[in-house]
C-alpha cells in the first residue's frame, strides 16, 4: 500500500487511508494545556488525540441535546404539554420536589 503524503490547502491526505485531517489553532490558558499534557502522558496518548476525543464528545452531547429540544418543540406544537403546576405536583408525589 502506498503511504504517500499529499498536502493541499492546509489539509494533508495519506493515500490508502480514507480520512483527512485539518490543522486548527486556538488559545487556552496555560493551566488547561498543562492538565491536558498531563492526562495525555498518563494515558500514553497525544495531545491531539485527547482534543479530538473532547471535540467528538462535545458534538455528540450537543447533537443529542438539540434532538431532544426539537422533539420537545414538536410535542408542544401537537399540544402535548403539561403545566408547571402539574409537573410540581407529580414531582412532589415522587419525593423529588419540595
Amino acid at each position: 500500500m502506498d503511504n504517500s503524503l499529499v498536502i493541499q490547502n492546509n489539509t494533508w491526505y495519506r493515500l490508502g487511508i480514507m480520512r483527512t485531517e485539518k490543522t486548527i489553532s486556538f488559545r487556552a490558558i496555560p493551566e488547561k494545556i498543562e492538565a491536558l499534557d498531563s492526562l495525555a502522558s498518563a494515558q500514553d496518548r497525544s495531545r491531539s488525540y485527547l482534543i479530538n476525543e473532547a471535540i467528538t464528545n462535545y458534538i455528540e452531547l450537543h447533537a443529542y441535546q438539540d434532538a431532544l429540544v426539537r422533539k420537545g418543540q414538536e410535542e408542544m406544537r401537537k399540544g402535548r404539554v403539561v403545566s408547571h403546576d402539574e409537573v410540581v405536583k407529580r414531582l412532589q408525589k415522587t419525593g423529588r420536589a419540595s
